[in-house]
């Protein structure tokens, strides 16, 4: 069945729809019921003719007959005089003609502190009175003062003297340190970041701080101390989500504070997930910094002859062969060799993991660092006592889902990284995984289950709170202390 344009005096054309006639006619006041059957009515002519396309005047006149024949003069005439909805509102400024866009005035409203779903109601109600008001064309400040007349009406003087006044806030708001010096801009983005450190989603943490902005706009905010603007952060996540998370919030707030930067050491075997915890906590505590300690096994390979350390050159589950080979052992291994191959791969690694560490020590540098060479027992180094040293190690208990890591990795490299050679050696991966488990118990080292991964980051978080709770007082109206 062909397809019906309409098309308008300036040459646009679009295709016909009965919606478009049933909202115009609702606008004008008819029976949701009669409008459906007159839309239908002039469509099923419309086809029966043969035509394809029909010009906005004379869809107009069409629906203006079948109103007055249906519901009599006056609802006729309240079509006539209305701006249909396939009818074009032409807004004149210095730059020319353009059409009337809720779109566009969406964003102006909600430049002026009102929510999404507030400014997308206002806007349709503008649209609605410009056109049962029979706007056809008017110029940018005529389609201002109609704007801010819908607002009065709706939400109140107050409210329409925000909009009015929405243009000063081009400049943006300002954020200000205790002394009042330096200013910079308010950044939705970096509050975002903030907002998502302390566990929130990306989508739901910029929906926040679009609302934090909206209430500063509301009160006429131009400038705000950093300590008044995190504490409203944290009243609105009290209110929003829970006393949890704004307590996350101050307390995450308040490690940037600190002097001493934050290493994350993140342990555990191939296929639990370390590389994507790091890679989302980094992004939500800002940092930059990222190794994974097979890059430092990688770059030892690189620099040391398989002949002098055999157990670099091997993967860290089967780094037992190597020692085979020179002990000249026999037979199947016993899990003490298997340990004892993967104990010394570690050992080697580990000396590059503290050059790491200390370098970024020395930088006063924040750094993620995750690997299965991440082990306790082997992460301290002269500097330790310069930076907050947060290890934490992920491992996944149930097997199936262990199992079901590596055939996802494999699909998603394109084959690159095979599973086969994890699957022939899970036995082992499974032991060294209760070992790293043991070890991380006795020294106290946290232990992330990596089943979910959301959750996994949501307890990463956790962590990490937890351990600056032993150096930050947070107070209840978010003064932040050292201790």
């Amino acid at each position: 069945m062909p397809e019906i344009f309409v098309t308008t005096p300036r040459g646009f054309r679009w295709p016909f729809s009965k919606g478009l006639v049933v909202e115009s006619l609702v606008n004008a006041g008819v029976e949701v019921p009669v409008a459906d059957e007159i839309a239908h009515a002039i469509e099923q002519s419309l086809r029966a003719s043969g035509r394809t396309e029909i010009s906005s005047d004379e869809l107009k006149e069409r629906m203006i007959e079948e109103v007055e024949r249906r519901c009599g003069a006056e609802a006729a005439k309240r079509v006539a005089r209305q701006t249909q909805t396939f009818e074009e509102i032409l807004i004149e400024d210095e730059h020319g003609e353009r059409p009337f866009s809720k779109g566009v005035l969406v964003r102006s409203l909600e430049e002026a502190g009102f929510s999404l779903g507030e400014a997308h109601e206002l806007a349709k109600r503008v649209e609605q009175a410009l056109r049962q008001a029979g706007k056809v064309r008017l110029d940018a400040d005529e389609l201002e003062d109609f704007v801010a007349g819908v607002i009065k009406e709706q939400y109140g003087k107050d409210a329409r003297k925000r909009y009015q006044k929405r243009l000063e806030y081009g400049g943006g708001i300002f954020v200000v340190e205790e002394g009042g010096e330096p200013r910079v801009p308010f950044s939705k983005g970096i509050l975002s970041q903030s907002l998502m450190a302390a566990g929130l989603s990306p989508d739901r943490a910029y929906r926040m701080a679009r609302e934090v902005e909206r209430e500063l706009i509301r009160e006429g905010k131009r400038v705000v101390g950093r300590s008044e603007l995190r504490r409203r952060v944290a009243e609105l996540l009290e209110r929003r989500i829970g006393e949890e998370v704004a307590e996350r919030y101050r307390v995450l707030r308040a490690v940037r504070r600190l002097e001493r930067p934050m290493h994350i050491l993140i342990g555990g075997v191939s296929g639990v997930g370390k590389s994507t915890l790091a890679a989302s906590l980094a992004y939500r505590l800002g940092i930059t910094r990222m190794t994974s300690t097979d890059s430092v096994r990688e770059i030892l390979r690189a620099t040391t002859s398989r002949d002098l350390v055999p157990t670099l050159h091997t993967s860290s589950f089967d780094a037992w062969r190597a020692l085979v080979e020179v002990l000249g052992l026999k037979g199947e291994p016993s899990d003490e060799v298997i340990l004892q191959g993967f104990r010394d791969q570690v050992a080697r690694v580990s000396v590059g993991i503290r050059a790491i560490q200390e370098r970024n020590a020395r930088e006063r540098t924040s750094v993620v660092i995750e690997g299965v060479h991440v082990v306790p027992g082997f992460l301290n180094h002269p500097l330790q006592s310069e930076v907050v040293q947060i290890p934490m190690l992920v491992v996944v208990r149930d097997e199936k889902v262990h199992k079901g890591r590596f055939r996802l990795r494999e699909r998603e490299t394109a084959g690159r990284r095979s599973m086969d050679k994890y699957l022939d050696n899970f036995a082992a991966l499974r032991m060294i995984q209760d070992h790293l488990e043991a070890l991380a118990r006795a020294m106290g080292v946290p232990i992330i289950p990596g089943d979910n991964l959301d959750k996994a980051v949501e307890k990463g978080l956790e962590v990490i709170t937890e351990r600056f709770h032993t150096l930050v007082r947070v107070h209840g109206r978010g003064e932040e202390v050292e201790t």
